[in-house]
């Protein structure tokens, strides 16, 4: 899904939250709190991933539990990666949904390589286990994710609302979307008010920004099957391609007052661009 070339320049930058989140594993990122690196915190259950020169061999051997020492300075990012994969993320030449598959492994990649802990969701997909991946050797179960996914889902709102109410630890949230929902902006400042730091990618085919068609149309939406007949004048595609800014421009204002960051890119964009240049410009990835 990714050329070795681009793998290794992407091994070198970081994730860089503008908030410090602390999650429950001892990690690369110091936190604001007070505390040597050797500062024991409390226990926690080993989980796949962990280093395990943190296990606590006396009470592996007492209780036949891996239990992981957790320490105060020292702290996880939880970095959820969020994939729209509704059925509009089909559309496109090339498809919306290419773009974003090979975002998610870029950004999960940089991730894990700088020791975060990543949770990758797909919405709206039913019945997910939410769980964390933490460590480089946990890439190849991200793309086995990745590929395992297909983009028919429905309900892109919906279900990032449901996520906005689950009770998880503050991290950054990187959402890689069309956005194509009526009640997404709504979403959104849900998904804000939860105090996550929010990357929002936004994706958009060519023919989404700049339509090309003419005459009397009948148009279906894929997700929700409801027909709308048109007649494309110069009239109507100006006050869609309006109606589209205003869009953009709504919830570029609600990443911005959550102090979070958005950009808007093309389906043809090509990805080492967008993480390598436009992400860092932005201050989202960076050097160590």
């Amino acid at each position: 899904m990714l050329e070795a070339q681009l793998l290794t320049r992407l091994e070198r930058l970081r994730l860089k939250p503008r908030r410090i989140h602390t999650g429950n594993l001892r990690g690369e990122r110091l936190s604001k709190r007070k505390g040597i690196s050797t500062e024991f915190a409390d226990f926690r259950p080993y989980a796949v991933g962990d280093d395990t020169r943190h296990l606590d061999w006396k009470i592996l051997a007492r209780l036949d539990r891996p239990i992981v020492k957790t320490y105060r300075d020292e702290s996880e990012l939880p970095v959820y990666l969020l994939l729209d994969a509704s059925a509009s993320m089909q559309f496109g030449n090339p498809p919306k949904w290419q773009l974003a598959q090979g975002l998610a492994a870029s950004l999960g990649y940089i991730a894990l390589c700088g020791g975060d802990a990543v949770m990758p969701i797909a919405l709206p997909q039913p019945e997910q286990r939410f769980t964390f991946l933490r460590g480089k050797g946990m890439f190849g179960r991200l793309l086995q994710w990745l590929k395992s996914l297909e983009p028919n889902g429905k309900g892109l709102a919906e279900s990032l609302q449901q996520f906005s109410r689950t009770d998880l630890p503050r991290g950054l949230t990187l959402l890689l979307s069309d956005g194509l929902d009526p009640h997404f902006p709504e979403a959104l400042r849900q998904l804000a008010s939860r105090g996550h730091d929010i990357v929002f990618v936004h994706i958009l085919s060519d023919s989404e920004l700049k339509p090309v068609l003419e005459g009397d149309l009948r148009l279906l939406d894929c997700e929700t099957e409801v027909a709308v007949e048109i007649t494309a004048t110069v009239g109507v595609l100006r006050e869609y391609q309006r109606r589209l800014q205003e869009f953009c421009e709504g919830v570029s204002e609600i990443c911005r007052r959550a102090g979070g960051w958005y950009l808007r890119v093309t389906s043809a964009t090509p990805l080492s661009d967008i993480v390598l240049r436009q992400l860092r410009h932005l201050g989202v990835v960076g050097l160590p």
